[in-house]
């Protein structure tokens, strides 16, 4: 794994299995609170075949974009004031639309307990 994490907002993180990219996670600021925009902007997976009820996220079998809450890093993002976090699964051959759902929902969960978002240390 190769982690070039900067802070909340910054974050990429490969995970290479067998010399192979396996999987990839991100946070990162954005203007724009569109999840649909988001997701849309992996040009190798269609993270926006399904939608959650509240529209914070959408998912794909091969990964996922979620808008999470991040209120105090987001002090220190005026003209980036949305935070988002994306999955992207790179193995063809692991289509799981409920995995792929889980594993988004529980990066976003852990970044927006992390204490850069909630100002506990």
């Amino acid at each position: 794994m190769r982690d070039r994490s900067k802070g909340v907002g910054n974050t990429y993180c490969r995970v290479i299995v067998d010399d192979h990219l396996a999987l990839s996670v991100f946070s990162e600021w954005k203007d724009d609170p569109s999840v649909r925009r988001v997701a849309l902007s992996n040009p190798y997976a269609d993270l926006a075949k399904y939608e959650s009820d509240d529209g914070t996220y959408m998912w794909s079998e091969l990964g996922g974009a979620q808008r999470i809450p991040c209120p105090v890093a987001a002090e220190d993002h005026p003209e980036l004031n949305q935070l988002f976090v994306r999955v992207m699964i790179y193995n063809e051959n692991v289509k799981d639309a409920t995995a792929a759902k889980e594993l988004l929902l529980a990066y976003g969960t852990s970044v927006a307990a992390s204490p850069e978002c909630t100002g506990r240390a």
